[in-house]
């Protein structure tokens, strides 16, 4: 058996009664109210290097809310923990990376490192290591 709807219409008496329905759905849109300040604080946190962590952590709790309390945002809190995952991945990546080219020498010497490309230190005109 088909569930059979009716749809109420009201039309409006005035064009000004119209024009402020208009405007009144225009505005109301979205409510900004209802969205979760977790998830709007894991996005910005995710944003900088130095704030991926805390972008994880704010995303993970903010889902969490949002889960319980049907609020909005759940959109921003994914993409705060995917660029916060993206930014501590990366720094994990180019810190073995980097270890990797100091290890093999491929980085410039230093005085804890090889003296293969001379006596160079991290000085302005490379006289650290000479200290006589």
């Amino acid at each position: 058996m088909a569930k059979t709807e009716v749809l109420e219409t009201t039309d409006a008496a005035t064009p000004a009664e119209a024009g402020a329905s208009a405007q009144a759905a225009a505005t109301s849109k979205y409510d900004f109210t209802k969205l979760n300040t977790l998830a709007v604080v894991s996005l910005a946190a995710a944003i900088s290097w130095v704030g991926a962590v805390a972008g994880v952590i704010t995303g993970h709790i903010a889902l969490a809310q949002i889960k319980r309390s049907g609020e909005k945002g759940r959109g921003l809190a994914i993409t705060g923990l995917v660029l916060g995952y993206l930014y501590i991945a990366g720094s994990i990546f180019f810190g073995i990376l980097m270890l990797l080219f100091r290890l093999r020498g491929w980085v410039g010497a230093d005085d804890f490192g090889p003296r293969q490309y001379g006596n160079y230190g991290p000085g302005m005109m490379g006289q650290w290591g000479n200290r006589n």
